[in-house]
């Protein structure tokens, strides 16, 4: 969205940042005014504080800003659910995530890509102590004002360097052009021996194709399993994307059975009724006999004379140049 000028004036020349803090400065603004920039704030990462008497984000304020003020355009919370194809888990969703998490009283949990954290949310209930990671300022600040992150890291997690102390990891991250199997395959990094990870991914990853081998054959050499989400669960959040449940444990247990990919019913379709060949080379000579008398039409028409008309002469070009007088510039 297009930020107008009175907006980028007040952002440009009315603000004092002192690291993640942003006061508004001068005098009184137009309440209409101060509902437009505090969306824009908001929308950073930005969220007013009493206590603080500012604006207070996630990350450095003016770190925050910056391709606000440089682009002149700002994405709504809204926009970027769309842009960024997050969708919120459903709670249904969320709830068989830990229950196959089997998470206890006093464990470590981290939720990569949480966006606003309703997975982590749901763990932080079940008594575990979680950490997030969320490269959004806009999401990290729904997720700060939540207060159940006991760490919350503003960042792109593919580029966090892994800590292998875990007990489990649980995620619904993005699945464009197969970042679900980047992210499960950075995430089990983070895992110590012992650990689990649970995570929503895309339906795509149970095809058997060469951009889903490496990650099919990692979740079956550690005896990983795969169970289809219920058709539509998360229509509720803006998409009908077909998705499944993968789990799959720091190292393959003793008792572990192969790994079942589940499949989808495919409906049966009609058999093709197959023409008469002979049918099918009589409509082709009959095609082709059309085309040939649209050629001969065409050549006949190219064999007559061009009918005559008038030839206008150009006038003879002048070599003086011609010149205006416009007198002095004013």
């Amino acid at each position: 969205m297009k930020l107008t000028d009175d907006i980028l004036t007040v952002l440009r020349e009315r603000t004092a940042i002192e690291g993640t803090h942003l006061v508004l400065t001068g005098p009184r603004m137009d309440p209409k005014l101060y509902q437009r920039v505090n969306e824009v704030l908001e929308a950073v990462g930005g969220r007013w504080t009493t206590g603080e008497q500012a604006h207070v984000f996630p990350v450095d304020a003016t770190q925050a800003l910056a391709p606000v003020l440089e682009s002149g355009q700002f994405v709504t919370l809204r926009e970027k659910k769309q842009q960024a194809q997050y969708f919120p888990t459903p709670a249904a969703v969320v709830q068989r995530v830990i229950d196959l998490a089997a998470i206890k009283p006093g464990m470590e949990v981290l939720e990569p890509s949480a966006g606003s954290g309703a997975i982590a949310t749901a763990a932080a209930k079940a008594g575990a102590v979680v950490d997030c990671i969320e490269r959004d300022p806009g999401y990290a600040a729904v997720l700060a004002d939540t207060g159940l992150a006991r760490t919350l890291t503003v960042a792109d997690f593919l580029t966090v360097p892994a800590q292998p102390r875990y007990d489990r990891i649980v995620a619904n991250p993005p699945f464009t052009k197969g970042a679900d199997m980047q992210h499960v395959e950075h995430a089990l990094r983070f895992l110590n021996p012992d650990g689990l990870l649970v995570s929503v991914m895309s339906w795509t990853v149970t095809f058997h194709s060469r951009k889903t081998a490496r990650f099919r054959a990692l979740v079956e050499a550690r005896g990983g399993t795969v169970e289809a989400v219920a058709a539509g669960a998360f229509k509720e959040s803006g998409t009908d994307v077909p998705t499944v449940i993968v789990t799959i444990p720091a190292h393959k247990l003793g008792d572990a059975k192969p790994t079942a990919w589940p499949t989808r019913e495919i409906p049966e379709q009609p058999e093709t009724e197959f023409r008469n060949p002979m049918e099918i080379l009589d409509e082709l000579r009959d095609n082709l006999r059309d085309a040939m008398a649209e050629f001969d039409a065409l050549a006949e028409m190219l064999t007559q004379p061009l009918p005559k008309t008038d030839v206008v002469e150009l006038p003879t070009a002048r070599e003086e140049q011609l010149a205006f007088d416009l007198g002095e510039a004013s």
